[in-house]
């Protein structure tokens, strides 16, 4: 699947038509998905919490698969952790500059505190201890995957009954009638959409391992900045279109997304083959932590379940932060 001899001059051009190609394809898909969704009746926020949650993390989810059937890992690895602080730091951010950003009481606690225990989780199997006391490359294996997997399927059972219970309190779905295509069309839309994701993907992995070894910039890099970043898109986009009546489930979105990361995407990794694990991962596992709790705090301060402009401008500044930690890191 490598490219060969491509020129450095293409590496770009094609890298943004990869991140074109899978967030245009994930957005048909999640055009596609939805519409047929709502042809058979689904409530909005089952879409929300199903096609949308999902859809908007094909992105990663394609070129992660890809990565680790080639034995990528420290891309993978990068792009898990990468993707899940940059939708906390950035997406959430980003998002609250337009619209002040609100939360329910189970999303404030549970689903945030769910997101830590991932992460420990992440941060035990990976290590195969609490407390690391050398700096030795482990393995993933297929049982540790299942471990995941099966937290992931735990989470998301959680998350389906509690919407279900919770559904006529929390959403207002009667202000408008929901539109959908004509069937064939949604159709063709979600498979134009598998295409774009399967050849976008393909561009993605193999020019950013070609820039990797041209400019000798590592996997981790490219995994927690370029990758993170160019398939987030897809989800900033829905965030920024969401209806008011279901604003307070953006940063619910965010969490199930980044448990799928962890959980469901890694866990799907590590069944491909065992996922080869850098130890010096440990410090993101560690700033991912920091930043969940930091966001718990933060709906609880003030004004209680809602992160207003001046949450999210200091929310956005950690971000450039933690940009400025990547490039000082791996480059200078």
């Amino acid at each position: 699947m490598q490219l060969q001899n491509i020129s450095l001059l293409l590496n770009i051009p094609l890298l943004l038509i990869g991140f074109f190609l899978l967030n245009r394809g994930a957005g048909m898909l999640v055009d596609g998905g939805t519409s047929i969704a709502r042809r058979l009746e689904i409530p909005e926020s089952m879409i929300s919490f199903t096609v949308v949650a999902f859809g908007t993390s094909l992105p990663k989810i394609f070129t992660v698969l890809l990565a680790a059937y080639n034995g990528y890992f420290d891309l993978v690895i990068g792009t898990i952790i990468g993707s899940c602080i940059i939708n906390l730091l950035g997406i959430l951010s980003i998002t609250g500059f337009f619209r002040p950003i609100r939360a329910n009481k189970n999303t404030a606690t549970i689903g945030i505190l769910s997101l830590v225990a991932s992460s420990v989780l992440l941060y035990f199997i990976a290590n195969k201890s609490l407390f690391v006391t050398e700096s030795v490359v482990t393995l993933i294996s297929k049982s540790e995957a299942f471990v995941l997997l099966a937290a992931f399927v735990l989470f998301m059972s959680y998350g389906y009954f509690n919407v279900k219970k919770h559904h006529t309190i929390w959403f207002n779905e009667t202000e408008e009638e929901p539109s959908y295509y004509v069937l064939w069309f949604s159709i063709v839309m979600i498979l134009v959409g598998l295409i774009a994701l399967v050849a976008g993907g393909v561009l993605v992995v193999d020019n950013l391992i070609d820039i990797s070894r041209k400019f000798g910039l590592s996997q981790r890099f490219l995994g927690q900045f370029v990758l993170s970043l160019g398939g987030s898109f897809v989800m900033l986009y829905w965030m920024l279109i969401t209806k008011s009546n279901q604003s307070k489930f953006e940063i619910s979105n965010l969490v199930g997304q980044n448990m799928l990361n962890i959980l469901g995407m890694l866990g799907i990794a590590a069944f491909i083959q065992p996922i080869q694990y850098n130890p010096a991962f440990n410090t993101d596992i560690f700033i991912l932590i920091a930043i969940s709790l930091l966001i718990m705090g933060m709906l609880w301060m003030g004004k209680k379940l809602t992160l207003n402009l001046w949450k999210c401008r200091f929310l956005f500044f950690l971000l450039l932060l933690y940009v400025v930690y990547l490039f000082v890191r791996d480059i200078f």
